[in-house]
């Protein structure tokens, strides 16, 4: 074998995996260009929903957490209510890479497919190795949905929330945004404050705001201790004991749980940006879409009558469902030998790993296993260490 572990994905999971590996003087291969979703296609001026202290890369030691950056670069830290820029989270991660992982191989996976003890690694610059195992944290992109209605639309005419990129180009623009979670409402918000004119289109009869966070003392904090996601004991158990919920529920209760849990709402640092501000069509829902004069029409059923509505884009905020078949380079023998506990859901051992031997999944795919936490990136911190220990 050219390397023993090969790691395809340079986000959050990929490089905190990096680093314990690293930490454990063991051989491996970062494949794919650092944070590059969060560089390439967030909105510009986008801001991280998580708390300052559930906002970092995990490296064993704990030695590079978004704290220390900020104390050794003279920036200020509060490990709550104080919101993080992601572009501030993306210095942070550029030095998090440089003092923890190293190198990183700027490169896309072309095929990967299974030989003889291992796997073949074929890359889009027209190299390829051998690994003994391989490590997939390729994040949400592949998993993004847009609604039916909306499918037979081109881009830019319609897109998914994690495509924006530069909200500029959108000054002066009509522009209809479809859901009520984080994504959909932070679009909508820097939207309308690159002077585009933004409509927000939700099912539900409100929307759904967070709690302000707040500076709290101790009593309150033992009553509802902070957690990587939301607060109290309950999100504590979601947030640290991820493999005790693979073994307790049963797939079809976890898959239901993920779906129905931390459902969509908005920061609490949102709500003055959007209430007044953007119109809000509630109790709605896209019957049907289509292109009309270099734009978007699209039939709308509200409360009362089905009405029309032009843009000149519409972006889905709708979220995001995994299924492995949308992971292309997974050669198609490679793909039909992993497991489903679902259709399009690994099944996957207490240690990340799917029914291929050496092949590990972790990030967006291993939520519907572990739960909600693997869909932030506080999740990280589980498969780092769980999946080294097992590579050891």
């Amino acid at each position: 074998m050219d390397t023993e572990t090969t790691i395809v994905g340079a986000g959050p999971y990929g490089l905190s995996i990096a680093a314990h590996l690293r930490a454990q003087r063991k051989s491996f291969e970062v494949l794919g260009t650092p944070l590059e979703s969060w560089r390439k296609f967030m909105p510009t001026g986008m801001v991280l929903k998580s708390e300052p202290f559930a906002s970092n890369l995990w490296d064993p030691q704990r030695r590079f957490t978004l704290q220390r950056y900020c104390e050794s670069h003279g920036k200020p830290y509060q490990r709550v209510a104080d919101p993080v820029a992601l572009s501030h989270f993306l210095e942070y991660a550029d030095w998090f890479r440089e003092q923890a992982v190293g190198a990183v191989r700027d490169v896309r996976v072309a095929k990967l497919s299974r030989r003889a003890q291992g796997f073949d690694v074929q890359l889009t610059d027209g190299t390829h190795f051998s690994s003994r195992r391989v490590v997939l944290a390729t994040g949400h992109m592949a998993f993004r949905t847009i609604p039916p209605e909306l499918q037979s639309l081109p881009e830019p005419l319609a897109l998914h929330s994690a495509r924006i990129a530069d909200v500029g180009s959108y000054a002066n623009r009509d522009v209809c945004i479809i859901g009520a979670g984080q994504s959909a409402l932070e679009t909508a918000a820097l939207l309308h404050e690159a002077g585009a004119r933004v409509r927000i289109i939700v099912r539900r009869p409100q929307v759904g705001w967070n709690p302000e966070a707040r500076l709290r003392p101790l009593s309150q904090q033992v009553v509802a201790p902070d957690a990587g996601v939301g607060s109290g004991w309950s999100s504590v158990a979601i947030s640290e004991l991820p493999r005790f919920y693979r073994w307790y529920f049963p797939p079809p209760k976890r898959h239901r749980f993920l779906v129905g849990s931390y459902g969509p709402s908005g920061s609490w640092w949102l709500r003055d940006r959007i209430q007044g501000k953007i119109e809000i069509l509630l109790n709605s829902r896209v019957l049907a879409a289509g292109p009309e004069n270099g734009g978007v029409r699209l039939k709308l059923e509200g409360p009362q009558e089905p009405f029309d509505v032009h843009a000149d884009h519409v972006i889905a905020g709708t979220g995001y469902r995994v299924d492995i078949q949308k992971m292309e380079y997974l050669e198609p023998s490679l793909r039909e030998a992993i497991a489903l506990e679902a259709p399009g859901i690994p099944a996957l051992d207490s240690h990340f790993e799917s029914s291929v031997p050496g092949l590990f999944i972790v990030g967006l795919a291993s939520a519907p296993v572990f739960g909600p936490i693997m869909r932030f990136m506080y999740g990280a911190k589980h498969p780092a260490a769980v999946v080294t220990r097992r590579l050891s």
